[in-house]
């Protein structure tokens, strides 16, 4: 089946905002739920696909779906931070945090590359990012303040090679592998038979699993997470808002 004459409509569709193919049905919600007052006060898009998070003007925390078509009802729990969900607030808040201690995730186990002292600054980052070089030079003022632990990702088909060839090589010289991250530096050797791929492996589905998008990817000591280079890193990491976020997808 053909389906090159309806790519304009299918675009169209896909271009509006996932609440307005349910506003109907979302207005139904007092009758399904049994209260008039059940209806949408505010809604924020969680990280799970297809999920938004509802509050109602009755005070209820609901999800659905984004078609919504589903909705979900009763206790819903946060399992990276072990806590039970009450509000669109916590949920909100919560969403933009990862509690690295609570998931009991140690990032050497994904080849994280760890440059200077202090609280932890988790990144994910894609040695072609453009942004990324920027970010290592970010790294300069502040490697007193943090310990950055750089995790390399292959957010580019054309990164793949060399990504393994840094979780190869910091298999035996973390240091090496750490000045040939921040100086993009083209002679490091390729890696050999499996050298580097379980790292690498663990890398992508821990990725995956938080969402990464782009580089970088910035967990902050308090678990906030940013994607993309904060305009202000130091402001970002001492809880002072910045402006939009630089992302790069493998050097794009």
């Amino acid at each position: 089946m053909r389906f090159s004459r309806f790519s304009g409509l299918l675009a169209a569709a896909l271009a509006a905002p996932p609440h307005a193919l349910w506003a109907e049905p979302a207005a139904t919600l007092g009758t399904i739920l049994g209260s008039r007052d059940t209806a949408i006060r505010r809604m924020a898009r969680l990280p799970v696909g297809g999920l938004q998070a509802v509050e109602t003007n009755d005070g209820q925390l609901l999800f659905i779906s984004d078609t919504g078509r589903y909705v979900v009802r009763g206790k819903a729990y946060d399992l990276w931070h072990g806590v039970a969900l009450t509000s669109l607030a916590q949920a909100e808040d919560l969403a933009g945090r990862i509690d690295l201690r609570h998931l009991k995730l140690d990032v050497a186990d994904l080849g994280a590359l760890d440059l200077g002292t202090g609280p932890d600054v988790v990144a994910f980052v894609d040695p072609q990012c453009p942004h990324c070089a920027s970010f290592f030079k970010d790294l300069a003022s502040l490697a007193d303040r943090y310990r950055f632990r750089l995790i390399p990702l292959p957010i580019a088909e054309d990164s793949q090679s060399e990504v393994l060839a840094l979780h190869c090589l910091a298999s035996t010289d973390r240091a090496a592998a750490l000045a040939a991250l921040l100086e993009h530096r083209a002679d490091v050797p390729a890696a050999t038979g499996t050298c580097g791929q379980q790292t690498a492996q663990r890398t992508l589905i821990t990725a995956q699993m938080f969402g990464v998008r782009g580089t970088p990817f910035v967990i902050a000591p308090d678990g906030r997470i940013h994607q993309g280079r904060p305009d202000d890193l130091a402001g970002w990491l001492a809880g002072t808002p910045t402006g939009a976020p630089k992302t790069g997808e493998g050097g794009q």
